[in-house]
């Protein structure tokens, strides 16, 4: 008789964080898929005598090194949750590249064809309450709720106000004027992608997570990749989780934690030490930027 196998696994998906909410995600049939394509090293800010408040944050917060589009190893499918400029200043680039499909909400569609000089055929509008079979996965599309932090604070910017962030340029070296602000604020969906393994990735980014919750209550996602919103305490962050239901969750926009200088790492490991003390068997993970990793079903001896 043979010797008995200590352990096996079986590999569902390799993804890595890029920026923002930028991840290389590739299938077990080797396609691969990004969401919300970013990276920006800030070269169109650096070189200016005086920067306003605006661009000193986003030098702070967005700009990084180190990677390039040459680096993505494909982009089968461009998934866009929302047009603004820290989700899609690279779509073009990258369809550019390896001239993939671009799903993006509706109504926002034809704007950014144009501000990223993408054929209109490559685009694929969504539609909140559909489910698109398409060859490599399936994918639903969920209504959304971008955080609108001018709104709530009181600086409604309208659209006749000429230095508005909506008839103006994006800082992020993206051809302007254009209307990508104000259609990102309005046009922000959440995403189910389901492998046909079975294996459920779910996308939500946006203020409105007890209503998502309910939307996908009976679809039991094995990954969840959730906005870790800057005032969320690791309780709170965690019992996003366990309302999910997920086996794993890693974080959206949180890039934002170099704003205030914050330790991602000690964070992640307080919304663990939550989930540890709930009894929740599921774990919340850090990914280091441009780092691949495998996730997998595996049994292994005791």
């Amino acid at each position: 008789m043979s010797d008995y196998v200590e352990s096996v696994q079986s590999e569902a998906l390799r993804i890595r964080w890029i920026s923002v909410q930028c991840y290389e995600m590739v299938l077990p049939n080797g396609k691969t898929i990004v969401t919300d394509p970013f990276y920006w090293e800030g070269d169109n800010l650096k070189g200016l005598e005086t920067l306003d408040k605006r661009q000193e944050n986003s030098l702070k917060v967005y700009a990084q090194t180190g990677f390039s589009v040459d680096d993505f190893t494909g982009a089968d499918y461009i998934l866009i949750s929302h047009v603004h400029g820290d989700h899609m200043n690279i779509a073009g680039d990258l369809w550019n590249k390896f001239y993939g499909r671009v799903l993006v909400p509706a109504g926002a569609a034809e704007e950014l064809a144009r501000v990223e000089d993408i054929p209109y055929g490559a685009i694929m509008p969504l539609y909140p309450g559909n489910t698109y079979y398409l060859d490599d996965f399936t994918l639903t599309v969920y209504p959304g709720a971008h955080d609108n932090r001018a709104f709530r604070e009181g600086r409604f910017l309208r659209p006749s106000d000429r230095d508005s962030a909506y008839a103006g340029s994006e800082v992020f070296g993206i051809p302007g004027p254009n209307s990508c602000s104000g259609l990102g604020n309005m046009f922000c969906f959440n995403f189910l992608i389901e492998t046909p393994q079975n294996y459920r990735i779910d996308f939500s980014a946006g203020r409105d997570y007890p209503d998502h919750v309910r939307h996908v209550r009976d679809k039991a996602p094995n990954l969840m990749l959730r906005h870790r919103i800057r005032s969320y305490t690791p309780e709170e962050y965690a019992r996003q989780m366990e309302a999910m239901g997920a086996q794993l969750m890693m974080p959206l926009h949180h890039n934002n934690a170099r704003a205030k200088g914050e330790d991602l790492n000690g964070y992640f490991g307080r919304v663990n030490g939550v989930l540890k003390a709930d009894g929740y068997p599921g774990v919340a993970f850090n990914p280091k930027p441009y780092q691949w990793y495998s996730i997998c079903n595996s049994i292994s001896a005791a």
